[in-house]
């Protein structure tokens, strides 16, 4: 008998396979999405403990007018450095949340080296 078709089971293997696979990569896709997201917010992070220096080191030198003084305060907002010009934004990546004032720098002078500590409380 000579047929130019596909029985019912080649077919219904094949939409199985396909579903598998489409399973699979979308539920991958979906981690790798969620991953970008994480290690963009890590890497923003990064960047705010970076221009927290150099708003620090520019309250020192007095080239912008700040309240920041070790004597008096050691701890700002994040806020602060998007006020100054730092940034334009902090809103996170994850979820497009202002961070602004949830992401808190403890700035402090150990032996005469400026160390700035990120203490996040937005997630």
């Amino acid at each position: 008998m000579n047929s130019n078709g596909f029985t019912l089971v080649e077919v219904i293997v094949v939409i199985v396979l396909i579903s598998l696979v489409s399973f699979f990569t979308i539920r991958s896709f979906g981690t790798t999405v969620s991953f970008g997201k994480d290690e963009a917010y890590r890497i923003m992070k990064n960047n705010i403990v970076s221009a927290s220096y150099d708003y620090v080191n520019e309250c020192i030198a007095e080239t912008i007018s700040c309240d920041f003084s070790f004597e008096t305060q050691h701890q700002f907002v994040a806020g602060v450095l998007k006020e100054k010009g730092f940034f334009h934004s902090m809103k996170s990546p994850i979820d497009g949340k202002d961070l602004s004032e949830c992401l808190i720098l403890d700035v402090t002078k150990k032996n005469g080296v400026i160390v700035s500590t990120l203490i996040d409380d937005c997630y």
